[in-house]
């Protein structure tokens, strides 16, 4: 696949805010281990809710067509796109009331609001994973692997975050005093990319699939056209292997290895923050340029 640079920035940096959302939302519960202030939890709102909305608004510059963002909304019943949109949109009002009910102290409420904003913030990551997990005509996306990485990575690049966040003004954490979410987060997400890369590095859909024959090797001729068309300039992409190779190991330990020795040995959660999600971007990109839909089958390709 072509990879789109506005959907790369979208998934990676909404990810990022929601599971930042998330993680603070959380760490406002305990404060028996994490004593914020009030002012460190609205400014680590204002930089998850700035992540998200800056994702959203990259991800409409993929539309050829703007006024697609208002249809794709109608079709919740049976896009991933739409339940998506749908559910980032209810966000905000939500976020808005569970802010109010904090600042007139409004207990009955808060807890409310706070576990639906959780359980929607998780929610639109795993509508975002679907958007390519349901695709069955891109073998490497269609697995259940696909939304857990999603919303797997948001958590971890979330908590990432949060730490950087908290440094901002004096806090108190503890029992441990490092952040363990983090680092526990970056070394399950090393695994799960890892598995992930183990897991699906095969071809193993033949053309003879495609045209539902069982023996012998079927042989594309001609392709039937000259020029590139809108299918093998979106879906023909090809990555060499050496630079997918170099790129797999700037993914791994830029989103994983570094910020993990950055949040266990020192304070520099800033740095391991944006290394975090350099890191990311270059998983995402790779996510994208690595997929092969199977329309390939029909232009000289013979496995997917």
């Amino acid at each position: 696949m072509k990879p789109a640079l506005s959907v790369i920035f979208f998934t990676v940096s909404s990810g990022a805010g929601l599971g930042l959302l998330v993680w603070l939302l959380i760490a406002s519960l305990m404060a028996d281990h994490i004593r914020m202030d009030a002012l460190t939890f609205y400014k680590g709102a204002a930089i998850a809710a700035l992540l998200i909305t800056a994702g959203l608004i990259s991800s409409t510059l993929h539309l050829a067509n703007r006024k697609n963002a208002v249809y794709s909304l109608t079709r919740w019943r049976t896009s991933w796109l739409s339940r998506e949109g749908l559910l980032a949109i209810a966000l905000y009002p939500l976020a808005a009331l569970h802010l109010y009910a904090l600042d007139n102290g409004l207990p009955q409420v808060t807890p409310v609001t706070l576990w639906l904003l959780v359980a929607l913030a998780i929610a639109i990551m795993f509508c975002t994973g679907m958007i390519y997990g349901c695709l069955k005509t891109i073998p490497r996306w269609n697995t259940w692997m696909t939304p857990a990485k999603y919303v797997l990575f948001g958590l971890m690049s979330g908590a990432v975050l949060l730490p950087a966040v908290l440094s901002l003004r004096p806090a108190e954490v503890g029992p441990v005093g490092k952040p363990m979410m983090a680092i526990l987060l970056l070394a399950i997400g090393m695994v799960f990319y890892v598995a992930y890369l183990l897991k699906h590095p095969r071809k193993t859909h033949l053309i003879n699939d495609a045209l539902g024959f069982r023996e012998g090797n079927v042989r594309l001729l001609d392709a039937g056209h000259s020029h590139g068309t809108f299918l093998t300039n979106e879906f023909g992409f090809v990555l060499a292997r050496e630079q997918a190779r170099l790129l797999r190991w700037v993914a791994i330990i830029g989103g994983f290895v570094l910020p993990l020795l950055l949040c266990y040995f020192t304070k520099w959660f800033w740095a391991a923050s944006v290394i975090c999600l350099i890191g990311l971007l270059v998983e995402r990109w790779l996510f994208f340029a690595e997929a092969e839909h199977v329309v390939r089958l029909y232009h000289g390709q013979q496995r997917v």
